[in-house]
Formats: structure tokens, sequence, C-alpha cells
């Protein structure tokens, strides 16, 4: 298993290659794509795809269209999976993000350890970190 489970039963990360397993094993309704070149062609066969790509020229708004997409989503009581192309930079970036507009996390620090301590490969890169700061601090 190369995913790993960010809020009990309901939201998962990890890499784009982990996508068919966790949506088979984790009743996962919806899969956001953040790369920002997606692939999408059947990689997950019966389940919404949302390419939420982070891009770089646009990081805090992209970031942010993605994590509120996730909360209404969540909100809606679907279960989410989120990917890029490993499940450690972007996928992480993203995480991090909804982590904070579901009121899951205080702050940006609390929520960056959250996603940490269940993805130990978590890496958010100086430049989405700054993103993240100018979102949530």
């Amino acid at each position: 298993m190369g995913y790993d489970e960010l809020v009990k039963g309901r939201i998962y990360l990890g890499g784009a290659a982990d996508a068919q397993e966790v949506v088979d094993n984790e009743n996962i309704d919806i899969v956001y794509d953040v790369r920002v070149n997606s692939v999408q062609d059947a990689e997950v066969p019966a389940c919404p795809i949302v390419h939420a790509a982070i891009v770089e020229q646009h990081l805090a708004d992209s970031i942010e269209a993605g994590a509120t997409s996730i909360k209404e989503a969540y909100e809606s009581g679907k279960n989410i999976f989120i990917h890029c192309g490993s499940g450690n930079g972007r996928a992480s970036v993203m995480a991090t993000a909804a982590l904070l507009e579901l009121g899951l996390a205080n702050d940006l620090e609390s929520a960056e350890q959250m996603v940490k301590e269940v993805r130990q490969s978590a890496n958010i890169r100086p430049n989405m970190r700054e993103a993240l700061e100018k979102l949530y601090k």
C-alpha cells in the first residue's frame, strides 16, 4: 500500500500509481489529481477525477481553489483521494491546505505536522510553503 489515510475513512493521499488501489480498497468517491500535467486516461475507472493542478505561476490561487473544492466534497459526504506523481510534494501541499480549510488543524504548522505523521515522505518545498503561508497565516 503506497497511500496513507489522512482523515479516518474519509481523506487519503498518495501517488498516481496508488489511485486504483485506494479506490478499490477505501470506497473513494472522488479523486483529486494535483499534478500540473495530468494523465487521466483510464487511470481510475468508475471514479470521478478532478484535475486541481497546483501551478507554479499561481500557487496560492491554485492551492486555494483545490482546497475549497475538497472542502465542498468532504462536507457533502464524499470520500477523497488526493494525489500527485509521487504523493510527496503537491499532494502533501493540498492535503495540508485541505486540513486547514476543513478546520481540522488550527494552524499551518499543525496541519503540516498531521500530514507528515501519516506520510513521512511528505515534502513541502519552500515556494509551496510560502503560498500556504500567504493563504493561512
